[in-house]
């Protein structure tokens, strides 16, 4: 028996990734134990001529199998064994992801309206098309196939709902992970585990990485069962768990450390941060907090009136100039200003980005007020006018169908006033500043939600906070530097004005750039950004109505994060009765470069009324996702 496991570990050494598409022979990995190397790993476990498969098998080489165990729900693995559930193998699934199992096509079209005001921020790499169940399990239980005890305990934290699976055979324990680990210390990406953290009060929207502590305590509960070997479902398989869980842990606990120095939520969930940092640090945390800024005032200046998360500017001649518009209640402030004379017009009104909170009631806001709208030049722009063609975070339903686009740093007189207007990528990618100087007076900047006095506001991962040079934090960071001395910041979430040194934005920058080399050991991408950077390829737009026989145009949005140029593949999954011309399209994209595919897509005239969601399979470098991103497509 020696021999055989010395021979295992021989093997297992030199076993390719089996994340990236690679396409080698199936290796045994013991007696009755087979690797089916692919995009997803598939373990095919063989006895008396009967077949045990674990995830699946994606590469096709297996056609029975009388049962499929799934450790979680996601499309991206659980594609591998649907032909050989469909083929009659039971499919055994986590009784808590069930509904993720057979029930996906409510999922869908609950989602076409429920995408808007999105708070809660769960990925959506959800089935298309339920799976038939043939068996449910739940942590704690015990179970066989043909005399072979398997064991399952619950691992959450890459999703809310894992399993992983003990099942001791040829004398090795093998441990099936799915995906809380991808090799040695690594893990596929960050923005898998933003959620809500109760024990802290702390929502989906503000819990950047908020499964964090649950997968640590996955990983060593996982390591407590001394397994000999561990298989996720995407990545090498690994030999020396232990090794392999305490590298991984150290680097979570280094990346999250990193994260809270400066965060922005401390200043709105100050004793929640402690929570926050024992679940992932231990109870004997340490946390190099950056000071927090230096608030200069208890209030903003007399011209200056803050409504909820807005702020109106006032003129000597009392005409206003109006910042965000969210809710009505903003708007009856406003006709409370003017009822009591302390406000003639609204001449304008800027928005700061897309949030609902921050465009919601625009549209009633202008039939009230008939003003100018303006936004700086870029992205944010087409969000505001056509929202139903993206999927981000907190989005309105409601656009804004009028928008003055104002050049980069172009400057406006109003009034006694002079504004200059800033592509501001903070909070999220798509935000833009104000600068308002008041003549003989103060300078005010307003930074929208991107910072508060304890740090960055990029405690949404699906925000897009990306960590490029000139991109993101660090635009925002050297944009700080550039502004007139003495202006004072305002978040609109944030009543009094604050100010940064010029050492605390040296801070920052180096925490961010400290943060972008961590997860470059976090992750087996090539470049970090593609871990924390879901929306890295999307397709555009990501929802549309139509009708039976009609012919639509769509686009996939691939932006390449890595250093050099890159070859992107894609091919479009398409549902029954829909067809594409073309159906497969391959682009070089430069570095750091964003380039659109173009489909288009022609609706079978017999179609149902219904959603329909669109998928595609991504191809990069050594990288093969199948079933990567969606579209949805309503057939009214």
């Amino acid at each position: 028996m020696r021999n055989l496991i010395m021979h295992v570990i021989a093997v297992l050494m030199v076993l390719p990734l089996a994340g990236p598409s690679c396409f080698a022979e199936v290796i045994q990995l013991s007696e009755h134990v087979s690797l089916i190397p692919g995009p997803v790993n598939g373990v095919d476990i063989e006895k008396d001529n009967a077949h045990m498969v674990i995830y699946g098998d994606a590469e096709g080489r297996l056609k029975k199998a009388d049962m499929v165990l799934f450790t979680h729900s996601r499309r991206d693995v659980v594609w591998a064994g649907r032909e050989l559930v469909e083929n009659g193998a039971i499919a055994v699934v986590p009784e808590a992801d069930v509904e993720k199992f057979n029930n996906v096509e409510r999922f869908w079209n609950d989602f076409t309206s429920r995408r808007f005001h999105d708070y809660a921020q769960q990925g959506t790499k959800i089935l298309t098309k339920s799976l038939k169940i043939g068996r449910v399990v739940k942590a704690g239980e015990n179970f066989s196939w043909k005399g072979i005890p398997i064991k399952v305990i619950d691992t959450p934290g890459y999703t809310r709902h894992a399993l992983t699976y003990f099942i001791e055979i040829d004398g090795l324990k093998y441990a099936f992970v799915g995906d809380i680990i991808y090799g040695k210390g690594k893990l596929f990406d960050l923005y898998s585990l933003q959620d809500a953290v109760k024990e802290a009060s702390i929502g989906g929207y503000h819990g950047w990485a908020g499964r964090m502590g649950d997968l640590i305590n996955s990983l060593q509960k996982v390591a407590a069962q001394k397994p000999d070997i561990l298989i996720p479902a995407r990545g090498p398989v690994i030999r020396r768990p232990t090794e392999a869980i305490n590298l991984l842990i150290q680097r979570l606990q280094s990346v999250y450390e990193n994260y809270l120095s400066i965060s922005a939520g401390r200043w709105y969930f100050y004793k929640n941060y402690d929570i926050l940092a024992r679940r992932v640090l231990g109870p004997d945390y340490r946390v190099n907090w950056m000071p927090w800024a230096e608030v200069i005032e208890e209030k903003p200046p007399d011209w200056i009136v803050p409504i909820n998360n807005s702020r109106l500017i006032i003129s000597k001649d009392r005409c206003g100039f109006l910042i965000d518009c969210g809710s009505r209640r903003i708007i009856e402030k406003v006709i409370e200003l003017r009822e009591a004379g302390k406000l003639t017009e609204l001449e304008g009104l800027f928005i700061t980005h897309y949030h609902d909170d921050h465009t919601n009631d625009v549209a009633a806001c202008l039939a009230e007020f008939n003003c100018p709208v303006y936004a700086t030049a870029g992205p944010s722009v087409d969000i505001l006018k056509h929202p139903e063609r993206y999927r981000l975070p907190c989005l309105t339903p409601n656009p804004i169908s009028e928008i003055n686009i104002m050049p980069e740093a172009h400057k406006m007189r109003w009034k006694e006033f002079t504004f200059t207007f800033y592509d501001f990528p903070g909070q999220t990618i798509y935000h833009d500043a104000l600068l308002v100087e008041k003549d003989n007076a103060e300078k005010i900047f307003f930074i929208g939600d991107s910072f508060t006095p304890s740090g960055i506001d990029d405690y949404c991962l699906l925000n897009r906070n990306l960590l490029h040079e000139q991109m993101g934090y660090f635009y925002c960071l050297n944009l700080l530097k550039k502004i007139p001395p003495g202006t004072l910041l305002i978040n609109q979430h944030v009543v009094e004005p604050f100010s940064f040194s010029d050492r605390q934005i040296d801070l920052m920058t180096a925490t961010l750039t400290k943060r972008k080399a961590l997860l470059a050991e976090l992750f087996p991408w090539d470049e970090p950004n593609y871990g924390i950077d879901e929306r890295w390829i999307r397709f555009s737009p990501y929802g549309q109505k139509v009708k039976p026989g009609q012919t639509i145009q769509i686009g996939l949005k691939a932006f390449n994060h890595s250093d050099t140029s890159h070859m992107f593949s894609v091919s479009l999954n398409l549902p029954a009765g829909f067809d594409a011309k073309p159906t497969t399209a391959s682009v070089t994209i430069p570095s750091q470069t964003e380039k659109q595919f173009e489909f288009s897509i022609i609706i079978g005239t017999s179609i149902a009324p219904g959603t329909y969601v669109l998928t595609a399979e991504v191809q990069l470098k050594q990288w093969n996702l199948p079933c990567w991103t969606e579209a949805i497509i309503e057939v009214e």
